[in-house]
């Protein structure tokens, strides 16, 4: 099984997309886009203290009618994580975000945050363990087959 460790490994030269809660939506939104990622972590220093999605956007900012330039993102994060560690499997990953509804999920061990797995990240990973597995299987076969 895939564990979520293999993943952030696998990642070339990858940096956590992350601001400070006392920058703006608009800061958030132009970070994302920059990165073409969904979501960005609010920090401080070290310690997380949120996260601000696409989603966040849509039902704290645009339905609110509050404005991106000025709103901090202190005022609109979601606060209230679901965290998972290095150590844990894709299936449990993607469980947690089934039952959270949720597309993120920051990777935090002893306090430190590693990185951040998306749904995609994870239902590729899945793919490619399903992939192999049946590659496996095949030649498993092959090797038994009667010329």
């Amino acid at each position: 099984m895939t564990i979520i460790a293999e993943i952030l490994s696998a990642r070339k030269n990858s940096q956590l997309v992350a601001l400070p809660p006392t920058a703006t939506v608009r800061n958030a939104l132009q970070l994302m886009a920059d990165r073409d990622v969904g979501s960005v972590l609010l920090m401080e220093g070290d310690a997380l203290m949120g996260i601000f999605t696409e989603r966040d956007y849509a039902r704290r900012i645009v339905l609110q009618g509050l404005s991106s330039i000025d709103t901090p993102l202190a005022n609109v994060m979601t606060s209230r994580l679901y965290v998972v560690g290095p150590r844990q499997t894709v299936l449990e990953c993607l469980s947690i975000m089934s039952q959270g509804r949720m597309r993120h999920l920051p990777v935090v061990e002893g306090g430190k945050v590693l990185g951040m797995v998306s749904v995609r990240d994870l239902v590729n990973a899945q793919l490619e363990e399903q992939h192999f597995l049946v590659k496996q299987l095949e030649n498993y076969i092959a090797g038994y087959a009667v010329p």
